[in-house]
């Protein structure tokens, strides 16, 4: 193996093309461990098997609970947490209770607004559902804040029976393939010149330190 100082005491050519090897590697490795978590991330949303379309409970992790009146209780959970754009796996989930207990025959509507323009988005025909828990598959064009909304027409309540139950969520949504390309950015216009620079400091130094070993 070459030495790292040569016979006139400078950081050798070997040592300098050995350091910017490294900082390649370590440029290629944060590339390749960023796609992986975002593989990881779609894997997840995909695997359907793995969700649970069930009552949603007061403890359940991410999950949200508003009461209506003293007397309701509206549960939301997203899934994912966190819902991508164009990702086909999310679903948007609620529990309709009363006293705790899920309300029975309710009509019930879903209506999204973006939060930023107030402007709706998405508004669904009303559905009989026998039980108060209720999914809506839903597919998110565009990054941003919005406003999930389940509107309830409850049976039997002289309230909500003909002007709906409201319970309205806060929702962020993320691009995942645009925040890839802000990962990838910084490492190309930040990171990759610190790294560079480093490289060329140690160079010196080296070279410096050849310098005086000589004398």
């Amino acid at each position: 193996m070459p030495s790292p100082i040569d016979t006139h005491g400078h950081f050798s050519l070997y040592s300098y093309f050995h350091c910017l090897h490294t900082v390649a590697i370590l440029v290629v490795i944060s590339f390749l461990v960023f796609d992986l978590q975002n593989s990881i991330i779609a894997n997840t949303n995909i695997n359907e098997g793995n969700f649970a379309y069930a009552h949603i409970f007061s403890d359940t992790e991410n999950a949200v609970t508003k009461n209506v009146d003293g007397k309701y209780q509206v549960a939301f959970l997203s899934y994912p947490p966190t819902p991508l754009v164009n990702d086909t796996s999310t679903k948007l989930n609620f529990s309709i209770m009363e006293n705790n207990t899920d309300a029975p025959n309710l009509l019930t509507s879903l209506v999204i607004m973006d939060k930023v323009t107030g402007s709706v988005v998405e508004q669904t025909p009303y559905k009989f559902h026998e039980f108060g828990d209720v999914t809506y598959p839903y597919i998110f064009q565009d990054e941003g804040k919005y406003t999930v909304a389940v509107q309830a027409k409850i049976n039997g309540d002289p309230k909500y029976e003909y002007s709906p139950l409201v319970a309205s969520f806060d929702v962020s949504v993320q691009n995942m393939e645009k925040l890839s390309n802000t990962f990838q950015q910084v490492i190309l216009y930040y990171v990759t010149p610190i790294l560079a620079l480093i490289v060329g400091i140690v160079i010196y130094i080296e070279s410096k330190r050849g310098r005086k070993t000589k004398k």
